[in-house]
């Protein structure tokens, strides 16, 4: 057995937010037994010394260059460009034609928040560096890939990327982003070479997969229920904005991460009437226990209902110290492409074709959303 796994909402913020779970990997008996096989594909991920894998004061180093670059005062600034990327591409989309299936995560809901991020980091619009950043954090997220591939991604090619566009940034004279924000860090001995691509890289990952995962489940959830989609329009059209409660609710009914990764016990701990003993590693899998009936009770917890009593108390971004930086931009990514889409497309409906989901312990989403636009 490689980890337990929790089975409610409660247990989830627990072990998410205790100190007596750590994410250091040394904690890990059954790693430091050499129990884990050397081919096991995540072992590359977990065994690196970064932003998700660190406690304490290194964690907290590692992660206030972030924090700063992503405050919610710096990602309002953000609205004009999350809007013109959005008309943007729903723009592009209009030349789809009538009738025609069309795949809306890659043809909206994940060049959006892919062209943010970067936007925010300072990568280049010109040149092939976004399409080969959004090809290598499939790859490192891809649970099926072999541990060779995934050394290969993580390993080589993505900091190989990384690096050169710093090089490249620093021979342009760069300053106002959140990659050289990183880089000034290292160059005052605040932050490490690696540790600054190790940023970078949890930055990129973490800041367009997840957010195109949260507009898909979102959409899906809206086009499923419709009479919800009628109360939200009905509600817009007064005036009201439905589409923060539309975001909570989706973050709540389909999380766009798949589990959380890992939890080392450092003691014997009691969680929901067991015991979790030391050294022993824990996931928590976020779309099950937000679907627990104990903590959203009404109405059903699978049925899509914004507005839902204490659908904020969902734990999607999760909680303590390692709770998501970039929560408030996923969700004003959402809000902004929600309302823009349903406004551009009142007709949109999901297409019979299947929308097959990614191999990924980590992310909850799928290679594909076939929808027809009109």
């Amino acid at each position: 057995m490689v980890a337990k796994a929790v089975t409610t909402r409660e247990a989830g913020a627990l072990v998410m937010s205790d100190a007596r779970f750590s994410k250091d990997i040394r904690n890990w008996g059954a790693h430091a037994r050499g129990e884990i096989p050397p081919d096991w594909p995540l072992l590359f991920i977990v065994e690196g010394k970064g932003l998700l894998t660190t406690d304490g004061e290194t964690h907290r180093r590692l992660r206030l260059p972030v924090q700063r670059a992503i405050s919610p005062r710096r990602v309002q600034a953000l609205r004009p460009r999350i809007e013109a990327v959005t008309d943007r591409l729903l723009t592009e989309l209009t030349a789809v034609p009538a009738g025609q299936e069309t795949d809306l995560l890659n043809g909206f809901a994940l060049p959006l928040p892919l062209e943010v991020i970067c936007s925010l980091l300072g990568v280049p619009e010109e040149g092939a560096l976004r399409a080969e950043l959004r090809e290598l954090s499939a790859a490192a997220m891809n649970s099926e890939a072999s541990v060779e591939e995934v050394q290969d991604a993580v390993g080589q090619r993505f900091p190989a990327a990384l690096l050169a566009l710093v090089e490249q940034k620093r021979a342009r004279g760069d300053r106002d982003d959140l990659t050289m924000d990183l880089v000034t860090a290292m160059d005052e001995g605040e932050l490490s070479e690696a540790e600054v691509v190790g940023n970078l890289v949890v930055t990129i990952i973490g800041g367009h997969e997840t957010t195109a995962n949260l507009i898909c489940h979102a959409v899906r959830g809206l086009l499923t229920h419709p009479d919800t989609l009628t109360t939200a329009r009905k509600r817009q059209d007064t005036g009201d904005n439905p589409w923060p409660e539309v975001v909570e609710e989706a973050l709540r009914w389909e999380s766009p991460s798949r589990h959380v990764m890992f939890r080392y016990a450092t003691e014997d701990v009691s969680v929901d009437g067991d015991v979790i003993r030391e050294g022993e590693a824990v996931l928590v899998p976020l779309p099950a226990i937000q679907r627990c009936p104990h903590a959203f009770p009404d109405p059903s917890p699978d049925v899509f209902a914004p507005g839902r009593a204490g659908a904020s108390r969902h734990i999607a971004f999760g909680v303590g110290p390692h709770r998501c930086p970039g929560a408030s931009l996923a969700r004003l990514e959402a809000e902004i492409a929600l309302r823009r889409l349903f406004e551009t497309f009142p007709h949109l409906a999901l297409a019979a074709t299947p929308a097959p989901r990614v191999p990924s312990l980590g992310i909850n989403g799928y290679q594909k959303l076939p929808v027809h636009l009109d």
